[in-house]
């Protein structure tokens, strides 16, 4: 059983599961409120600027949403694991887009999330790293990790990638490829 994350005009695999606080209108797969965001936080977010300090503060809040629903997101995973079946969770923001479904897979999934559903990905295999099996990034992450590489510098991610930090990675590593982490997300 695998876990996919798209938009919900986008590919879905297996069965659709709507997460955001409210499906669309004539949704007809099943809604999982426990990974929406609050009203109050998605509240917020609409009249944030939606800048990057604005997506470090929502990352930060709704990991505190998550942090309180931790005992049914627990119970929801181990039930997941003994499914066959594959599952898309869908929002409403496009492929790259901030969106918290990137959050949810990351920080709750990780091992079950088989990535973003349509992202224009390549395969690397990484050097250094805890899994065996190559691994799916976004083309500019990839293109900075291989450009680490060509100067000597063997990095591996240390976050599931979907694409959702390659920012912060971006400007951290276009300054100095020699510093020893990336907002803890690249390491050298």
């Amino acid at each position: 059983m695998t876990v996919y994350t798209s938009y919900y005009r986008g590919e879905i695999r297996g069965e659709a599961i709507s997460i955001s606080l409210y499906p669309p209108k004539n949704w007809k797969g099943k809604h999982l409120p426990l990974f929406a965001p609050t009203p109050e936080l998605l509240k917020w977010w609409k009249a944030s600027a939606q800048d990057t300090a604005a997506e470090e503060e929502y990352t930060r809040e709704f990991r505190k949403t998550l942090d309180s629903r931790q005992q049914l997101i627990q119970l929801w995973v181990r039930k997941q694991k003994e499914n066959p079946q594959d599952i898309t969770l869908c929002c409403f923001e496009k492929t790259g887009d901030f969106c918290h479904r990137y959050q949810v897979a990351e920080e709750i999934l990780q091992e079950l999330w088989g990535g973003e559903v349509g992202a224009d990905q390549l395969k690397l295999t990484l050097i250094q790293g805890k899994t065996n099996h190559p691994i799916t990034y976004p083309p500019l992450v990839s293109s900075l990790i291989e450009k680490c590489h060509a100067l000597g510098y063997p990095v591996q991610c240390d976050r599931i990638p979907c694409g959702y930090c390659w920012r912060k990675c971006y400007k951290h590593i276009n300054k100095s490829v020699t510093t020893k982490n990336c907002n803890g997300r690249l390491k050298v």
